[in-house]
């Protein structure tokens, strides 16, 4: 039989999300005000006839026994997943990096404890607006487009820390990186979830990868603060970020829903015209995020999460300054970090384990109340090596295992369609956290002293768990059996 002409081929289906849909939440549909934008259609080789869009059938080819045949699996290039993982390593690296010279570098210049604290904070004042508002920006106009932009950023910030010697231009530039970096991590989040949709080991050797960047660069950052100078560990974050950019540039548009090959080359898809309206938040976005708090399970995960990276906030402030003051040099200190992560690597693969025994809710609750206990109350163990270090490996691996159950507890309470959403609800929510604690402990450090901030502020964050569980266990029994 002959082709078929162009004109009456068929046409794979289409599948788009209206805002006059609203968001479904377990059967529950949240109307136009919590709705988001209109996605442009996008065609699905192979996908099933008459899925329900965003359903768990919509957008997915058939398999290879079916009709879809060979397009039944999409196959990642090789390029393509290791840019991905290369992209997970740099831009976590990058920020640990960051978040070890700031402490240090304000010491060196004299900045007390309550400007250090401001300082820490700033990073994650322009996060707490514009999580929500940057993933909408990656949908709009593809993920790899925003992130080489960010990328560039990335690049030329870092360098200036080593001139800005005024405290008002560090907190401007704490402002902008932190910013970039929050965005970036975002993204390349975003990019996994993409290219390891049909390859759920994927995401898992894409954690493992950051986990190496966050592993190397503590000790990298403290040799080279001790041995040269602190304009080195400044250029080699700046180096980070082009290494980040260059990762995200060889990233084949194509592969990533940005493009389509034809005639041997790539050609962008057909997006909306940039306009200069769409750099401002979108009102529709942030209405639809604060409407999953009306979820239980969104908002116990939201709350403890912020606790959970109340941790990470201590640990690359006054935990630094502690260990500094107790007479550590950076390389020792770098290898304090380093030993979390890697306790934290560790904890992630005994996750699974513990929530067959465990239902995840109480799993995730006990260990973010491990991890606040043991890095707040640092200062009883004194000057001790052995057992800071001990201590310090145990909370990296509740912290660790914490994680994926807590992915896991938020994926499972909201619906496929909105889980970007969610995620950058409980973004907004640690940048928020992150934004108030470091503040609030620095002018606790300059009333009462350095001690008396990791004993304030653990006890008021136990308090707060503790509450939240007689809350679960009370009154919604329901979210400790998921």
């Amino acid at each position: 039989m002959a082709a078929r002409s162009g004109k009456h081929r068929r046409r794979a289906p289409r599948f788009s999300f209206t805002p006059d849909q609203g968001i479904p939440i377990h059967g529950l549909a949240l109307g136009p005000p919590f709705s988001r934008p209109a996605r442009a259609e996008i065609p699905v080789p192979g996908a099933v006839p008459g899925a329900v869009p965003g359903g768990r059938m919509a957008n997915r080819p058939m398999s290879a026994g079916g009709a879809g045949g060979a397009l039944g699996r999409r196959r990642t290039s090789r390029r393509t997943e290791y840019f991905t993982y290369a992209t997970g390593l740099l831009t976590d690296a990058q920020g640990e990096l960051i978040s070890f010279a700031i402490p240090l570098w304000g010491i060196m210049l004299g900045l007390g404890p309550l400007e250090i604290g401001i300082l820490i904070s700033a990073k994650a004042v322009l996060p707490a607006f514009f999580a929500i508002h940057g993933g909408s920006l990656m949908d709009r106009f593809g993920t790899r487009a925003v992130l080489v932009i960010l990328g560039s950023a990335c690049t030329l910030l870092p360098p200036f820390f080593a001139a800005a010697t005024w405290f008002p231009a560090l907190l401007v530039l704490q402002m902008l990186l932190g910013m970039v970096l929050s965005l970036t991590w975002m993204g390349s989040q975003a990019l996994v979830v993409y290219v390891g949709r049909d390859d759920p080991a994927m995401v898992g050797r894409f954690a493992f990868c950051a986990r190496i960047g966050v592993m190397i660069a503590p000790l990298v950052a403290g040799a080279l603060w001790d041995f040269t100078a602190p304009w080195v560990v400044f250029a080699l974050t700046g180096l980070t970020g082009a290494g980040f950019w260059i990762a995200v540039s060889a990233l084949p548009p194509a592969e990533l829903g940005e493009g389509r090959e034809g005639r041997g080359e790539s050609k962008p898809d057909a997006r909306p015209p940039f306009r200069i309206a769409d750099i401002m938040p979108r009102l529709s976005d942030y209405i639809g995020a604060i409407g999953l708090l009306a979820i239980p399970t969104v908002t116990f995960v939201i709350v403890v999460s912020s606790i959970r990276l109340s941790t990470g906030t201590l640990q690359t402030s006054f935990y630094l300054v502690y260990l500094k003051e107790i007479g550590l040099q950076a390389t020792m200190i770098g290898g304090f970090m380093t030993i979390t992560q890697m306790s934290a690597a560790v904890g992630t693969l005994l996750a699974a384990r513990l929530t067959r025994v465990v239902p995840p809710v109480w799993a995730f609750l006990v260990l973010v109340f491990i991890s606040v206990f043991l890095i707040y109350s640092t200062p009883l163990y004194g000057n001790v090596l052995v057992l800071l270090a001990a201590v310090i490996a145990v909370r990296g691996c509740a912290q660790g295992a914490s994680q994926p159950i807590m992915y896991g507890i938020l994926s499972r309470a909201v619906g496929p369609e909105i889980q970007a959403t969610a995620i950058g609800l409980r973004s907004t929510g640690n940048r928020v956290a992150a934004l108030i604690l470091p503040v609030m402990m620095g002018a606790i450090a300059e009333i009462w002293g350095l001690n008396a901030t990791f004993f304030v502020t653990g006890g008021m964050l136990l308090v707060i768990l503790a509450v939240l569980g007689a809350w679960i266990a009370v009154h919604h029994p329901e979210i400790a059996k998921q």
